[in-house]
């Protein structure tokens, strides 16, 4: 088995102190050269741990001050990055799994899905997302006949990221998505899937994904615990 790289342990190490309250919302963490000399690493490895702890949402920069800790420490997406849950996850320094996965021919699917893409045989895809371990979205993706098809359930258990898989098994890119979030309370299936009660708080994301010809690829809805999932809005002048 290959070790892991080195800025992957730093970024692991300080997820955890993080994750037990060591470093605490809003607090600044040690400088870099400071960081170094405590694992033992150099200035470029801290930093590549900084960045990954960074584009997790886990900790953010301010410029001339340091890196602090952000508010909440559950798994996080910024609005505007079209990136699988399995890199949100792992970029957290969390194991990503699949408690669940289900792929078959939908004969009846929703308005919207149907809407979406052409008349013709539509697959969806069913997942129990799981973040080391803790179950915290139910995933359902619709895809045309042409890629449902070509999908390996074994190799998708494998990998775990649907967008991998479409670009290395079904050369199909994901280019770009609209997608809408909202509040809602967990019905039957939600609940059962998430392991949390009848009405518990969750958000529903609801995406439009397409390939670099604007062809529709998949259409997804997920639900998520609210109380595990965030969203971050990054707003500039």
């Amino acid at each position: 088995m290959s070790r892991q790289p080195a800025y992957q342990t730093v970024a692991a190490a300080l997820r955890e102190q993080i994750l037990q309250g060591d470093y605490q919302p809003g607090q600044r963490l040690p400088g870099e050269l400071e960081l170094g000399e405590h694992f033992g690493v150099s200035r470029n490895t801290v930093r590549s741990a900084l960045d990954r702890l960074t584009a997790a949402n886990l900790v953010h920069r301010r410029r001339g001050s340091g890196t602090f800790v952000a508010e909440g420490n559950g798994i996080s997406h910024s609005l505007g990055s079209l990136r699988s849950l399995t890199q949100i996850i792992t970029d957290l320094g969390l194991e990503p799994g699949i408690g669940m996965l289900e792929l078959a021919v939908d004969p009846d699917p929703p308005p919207e899905v149907s809407g979406f893409f052409a008349p013709g045989v539509l697959w969806r895809l069913r997942r129990v997302r799981t973040a080391s371990g803790r179950h915290f979205a139910l995933m359902d993706s619709w895809l045309p006949d042409h890629i449902g098809r070509s999908l390996d359930p074994r190799r998708l258990a494998q990998v775990q990221s649907l967008y991998r898989v479409l670009s290395e098994d079904c050369q199909v890119t994901v280019a770009e998505a609209t997608e809408t979030i909202h509040a809602d309370a967990a019905g039957e299936d939600e609940a059962h899937a998430l392991t949390v009660p009848l009405g518990t708080p969750v958000l529903v994301m609801r995406r439009w994904t397409y390939d670099p010809n604007g062809r529709p690829i998949e259409y997804a809805e997920s639900a998520a615990r609210g109380d595990l999932y965030r969203y971050v809005i990054k707003l500039r002048v």
